[in-house]
């Protein structure tokens, strides 16, 4: 009896330790380049669509202020190209875009400057600019220069095209002679491979 048990005893001891040998399954296997090729990152973004823009004027006349503006159909375009990655998920960019608005008071605005992006928040981009804006306007107006702020969002498609994206853009320009000109434009990114 005594040998029946310890044979017992000896089996189940070597089974544990054969049971805790073995690792199991194969671990997932390391990420590839192939794996992660979707998700390398890419600086520069090239943009254009339609957009609503309002040039308007402040007077003031007897100290009393007001502001009058007119709404515009536009086109634009632009890019911008990221000099600096912080980390992972935010970037420092410069950027350029051109405008063209069509009214009674037409304008042309031209703007360069820089701005910081977040790279993954959630499904989209999402960044901050600001820079530089010189803004001929059509009816005797003439040139005005200032500065440009605002925000801009590109939400990619790849399951459409690979690199494209929809982008959106607000943007108020603070003008020189108290013009000013807000923008929201609409359109079409696009990420160029490196």
């Amino acid at each position: 009896m005594k040998a029946v048990f310890g044979g017992l005893l000896l089996a189940a001891v070597l089974a544990a330790a054969e049971a805790k040998a073995d690792p199991g399954p194969d671990p997932a296997p390391a990420r590839t380049s192939a794996s992660t090729a979707t998700s390398r990152f890419h600086p520069a973004q090239l943009w254009g669509g339609i957009g609503y823009y309002n040039t308007s004027v402040s007077v003031c006349f007897f100290g009393v202020c007001g502001s009058s503006g007119v709404g515009q159909f536009g086109f634009n375009g632009g890019g911008s190209y990221v000099f600096h990655q912080f980390n992972r998920d935010v970037s420092a960019l410069g950027f350029g875009n051109i405008a063209l608005a069509f009214g009674s008071a037409s304008s042309f605005p031209i703007t360069v400057g820089g701005g910081i992006r977040g790279e993954h928040l959630g499904p989209i981009q999402l960044s901050g600019l600001a820079g530089l804006t010189i803004a001929p306007i059509s009816g005797g107006n003439g040139t005005k220069v200032g500065i440009g702020f605002g925000v801009q969002g590109n939400y990619p498609i790849p399951q459409v095209m690979p690199n494209l994206g929809v982008q959106a853009a607000l943007m108020y320009h603070i003008l020189s002679d108290s013009f000013s000109i807000f923008t929201f434009n609409a359109g079409v990114s696009y990420i160029l491979p490196y």
